[in-house]
């Protein structure tokens, strides 16, 4: 099964090289490096590995991941459907599983490629304040992102297979951005709060902490990591289950 999820991968990076996806991929990537680098070039006072972490933060584990995954996770279903091959792949043994797997891993090459190399560029911009300890960290919650959110949006891709875009940003604004600012026991069940919580255990940001333990929490980074992976091994199990039980209609997505 390893050898076949393998070639779907290979067939679908080599499928998504077009100039449309290449240009998107090339978009944002430049979109946090002209940010910070429009931010140093107005002279912003910014001089706090904090602010200019927060900032990171924002613009590669969180907009750019999403936005990648966004448009090559979410698509799973409805890109099969509109070329009318989802008929052909339900009938193979295990067709559905490898395809969506593959499919999986596909956006995570795409969202964590694009997420590294605009990091790179953008950390040695922001100067002396930057430095490879905010590489390392803001690279090992790209990788937990994209993970967690990628099986988060492949989800919806299979659930919600008309609308799936749509559905995906009403929930990440709602539920990622919105619940998981809430001082609730709910927001502990969001990607976005152990991601800043791991963000900030790593970068050693007590007093943020202290302020806003609500958005930041107070758990260990084994617990921020721990929940992170159950939570992106649980969607993966639904959606293949969901995947391998659903009737999806053989005609274009209306």
């Amino acid at each position: 099964m390893f050898q076949m999820i393998q070639h779907v991968v290979k067939f679908e990076l080599s499928r998504s090289m077009t100039w449309g996806r290449i240009s998107l991929w090339l978009v944002l990537v430049a979109f946090p490096v002209a940010l910070v680098a429009a931010l140093r070039l107005l002279g912003m006072p910014l001089r706090l590995v904090e602010e200019w972490g927060t900032i990171l933060y924002f613009l590669v584990p969180e907009v750019v991941c999403l936005l990648a995954l966004l448009l090559w996770a979410t698509p799973v279903v409805s890109t099969e459907i509109e070329g009318q091959t989802w008929g052909y792949l339900a009938m193979r043994p295990a067709g559905r599983s490898v395809v969506i797997i593959g499919k999986y891993v596909t956006a995570l090459i795409w969202a964590f490629s694009a997420a590294m190399v605009s990091l790179s560029i953008c950390v040695p911009l922001m100067g002396p304040v930057g430095g490879f300890k905010l590489w390392l960290v803001m690279s090992a919650l790209c990788f937990l992102s994209v993970i967690a959110h990628g099986a988060l949006y492949l989800l919806i891709g299979v659930v919600f297979h008309r609308r799936t875009i749509v559905t995906a940003v009403f929930y990440t604004g709602a539920i990622e951005y919105g619940l998981s600012l809430v001082p609730a026991l709910a927001n502990k069940f969001t990607i976005n709060y152990r991601l800043r919580g791991l963000l900030s255990n790593w970068m050693g940001w007590e007093q943020a902490r202290s302020v806003s333990e609500s958005a930041l929490g107070s758990d260990s980074t084994t617990m921020h990591i721990t929940v992170l992976l159950v939570m992106a091994s649980t969607l993966l199990v639904i959606t293949l289950v969901r995947v391998r039980r659903s009737e999806f209609p053989t005609q274009q997505v209306g």
